[in-house]
């Protein structure tokens, strides 16, 4: 049984970051949350490169925004593709309500694909969700 999971969030709202992690402050699990602000950072933080180096632990989980500056989140699920970094649950999070980007999402392998709604709630509400989901079932990662 894991005591600690660690989800990376890649959103450049700083706003949205904060209610993530809020989100997951009501998780009945310790988590450890790390943000980065754009797409490349979050390759840059799989892949141990630049100011990441030192890292030394792969994330249990990421949530993703798809519109991002550097590399957006479409982007991100081809590079995580490619590097096989497969395994990692990813769930988007998104202002986009458009059906198709919630199909393409999901065709490069998005586990899960929310609207962050229109208040503060919303997005805490779907953060407690994913981690019913990912974490409380018998304490095991997302599988």
């Amino acid at each position: 049984m894991r005591n600690k999971f660690t989800i990376v969030v890649a959103d450049d709202d700083v706003d949205d970051q904060a209610l993530v992690k809020e989100g997951f402050e009501d998780c009945k699990v310790q988590v450890d949350v790390n943000s980065v602000y754009n797409g490349l950072q979050l390759m840059d933080y799989l892949l141990k490169r630049e100011a990441y180096k030192r890292i030394n632990i792969t994330p249990d989980l990421i949530i993703l925004d798809l519109n991002m500056p550097l590399m957006d989140g479409f982007n991100v699920l081809l590079e995580i593709r490619k590097h096989n970094f497969t395994h990692i649950p990813i769930y988007v999070i998104t202002t986009s309500q458009r059906p198709a980007d919630k199909a393409k999402a999901m065709e490069l392998g998005a586990r899960g694909f929310f609207n962050k709604g229109y208040s503060s709630t919303d997005i805490k509400k779907v953060m407690l969700e994913i981690c019913q989901e990912c974490f409380e079932a018998n304490q095991q990662q997302c599988e």
